[in-house]
């Protein structure tokens, strides 16, 4: 069985996920967007070391300024999109100039795509990439739960207006998410959790 809870972390209020198989109580934690004291108390909770692997949606700051010390704290290996594999080399990508600071630096362990599952520990899932609030966004799947990243929003899509962000292919993205068979519960990055049919249903962006 597979159990999903969330913290919000950070100045611009971002869902930090945390995936876990109740059987063997392995963890994956979903873009960890600031370094809090919940954060940690929940690893603590959970255990560190079942902490399986760090997982970012997108490699903006906002769901990433967590990952450096999260990753010590638990050893995890991180995982992010393929096609963003330099972003965290670059501010200007990011967007992590806007912080004081910047970004801490860490080790990125995992590129994943489309076309391979995701896998750490006894927990899989199923990449999807969805372009458009970046180039590298990612949607990722298992059973009747998908983590949305910055794609998919409670009645909305993410913004384009960034660094290698567009119109068009977010469009494209959401309408590929809608046309997925069945229904899922869905998780933004920002925002309430809702469903593949409220948002087939009232989302003017999937109409």
């Amino acid at each position: 069985m597979i159990d999903i809870r969330h913290i919000v972390l950070g100045p611009l209020e971002t869902n930090c996920y945390f995936l876990q198989d109740t059987e063997t109580g392995d963890v994956l934690v979903f873009d960890p967007g600031w370094y809090e004291p919940r954060l940690e108390e929940v690893v603590r909770r959970v255990g560190a070391e079942h902490v399986k692997g760090i997982v970012l949606t997108h490699c903006h700051f906002d769901h990433m300024m967590g990952v450096s010390r999260l990753q010590k704290l638990t050893g995890a290996p991180v995982f992010l999109p393929l096609q963003e594999k330099q972003f965290p080399e670059e501010p200007a990508l990011t967007l992590a100039y806007m912080v004081p600071g910047g970004l801490e630096p860490f080790e990125t362990s995992g590129l994943y795509a489309e076309g391979r599952p995701l896998t750490a520990g006894s927990l899989s899932l199923r990449p999807l990439h969805t372009p458009g609030h970046t180039i590298g966004s990612h949607c990722l799947l298992t059973g009747d739960i998908l983590i949305a990243g910055d794609t998919l929003f409670c009645g909305s899509v993410g913004r384009t207006d960034h660094p290698t962000g567009n119109t068009s292919m977010i469009m494209q993205s959401v309408r590929r998410l809608a046309e997925l068979p069945g229904d899922y519960r869905v998780f933004p990055g920002h925002g309430p959790e809702t469903t593949m049919n409220r948002e087939r249903r009232y989302n003017p962006y999937l109409q």
